[in-house]
């Protein structure tokens, strides 16, 4: 496929999503997706009203378990993670080509305060949508920092926190390793520089509860979501910048 019509077709795509982006629509609030989830509804049918509502929510790692415990299913949990992980896939190509979708407030994952039961702007505080923000995409939660460390302790995975949990090693110290550290792991899809591939959570909502039950503690949970889309959005960042300057591999 020629770079021309590659541009031509992505320019097509985009042009959809924005367009689905700016119907006016009204966010699910958190505390219908645990509404649903306590009266027994199917994770199917949970999940479907939450992509028919088009909300994604801005969760840290600890959310998943809090989540979990109001009785949110597992699947309805991988998917709260995947829409994230999408929707800054689609903010992080906006961001590195510039374009913005301004102050929208509905297009842009929701602030959440999980403990309240508590979502959106306007209910929980956050920077106003849209903002500009340093070092990362417009929309991206203001709890995620502006970039990576420069400091590099290596990588590390997932098992590799659990079994630092479980070997008692201190916390502070635990989060400082995966600051420190590039995550492997985080994102399954080979073909992930393929520009219509949707980039797939390795680290899912679900494993980010079943590392709660087994004793991680939330601030190490919260440090590991941290990462994990720190690393992504500048992965992704590198990716769509470098688009029609040679091969993706």
């Amino acid at each position: 496929m020629s770079l021309r019509l590659s541009i031509a077709l992505l320019t097509l795509l985009a042009l959809s999503s924005c367009a689905s982006l700016y119907t006016p629509r009204t966010p699910l609030p958190i505390a219908e997706v645990v509404k649903l989830s306590k009266s027994g509804a199917p994770p199917d049918e949970i999940v479907q009203r939450i992509r028919d509502s088009g909300t994604t929510y801005a969760l840290r790692g600890s959310d998943f378990a809090k989540l979990k415990a109001q009785g949110v299913p597992d699947p309805v949990l991988d998917y709260l993670q995947q829409s994230l992980v999408s929707d800054l896939d689609f903010l992080t190509r906006y961001w590195a080509l510039g374009e913005n979708l301004g102050g929208c407030s509905f297009c842009y994952p929701q602030p959440v305060d999980v403990d309240k039961l508590e979502s959106g702007y306007g209910v929980v505080a956050a920077s106003p949508p849209g903002r500009y923000q340093p070092g990362k995409p417009p929309g991206a939660p203001d709890w995620l920092p502006s970039s990576l460390s420069a400091r590099t302790a290596g990588r590390i995975t997932v098992p590799d926190v659990a079994k630092m949990v479980k070997d008692g090693v201190p916390e502070a110290q635990i989060i400082e390793r995966i600051r420190n550290s590039r995550l492997d792991g985080g994102i399954s899809n080979g073909r992930l520089l393929t520009i219509h591939t949707q980039p797939i959570a390795a680290l899912t909502g679900s494993e980010l509860a079943r590392l709660h039950d087994a004793g991680v503690s939330d601030a190490v949970l919260d440090a590991l979501q941290s990462q994990f889309l720190t690393q992504f959005i500048e992965a992704q960042r590198m990716r769509y910048q470098n688009w029609g300057k040679g091969p993706m591999r």
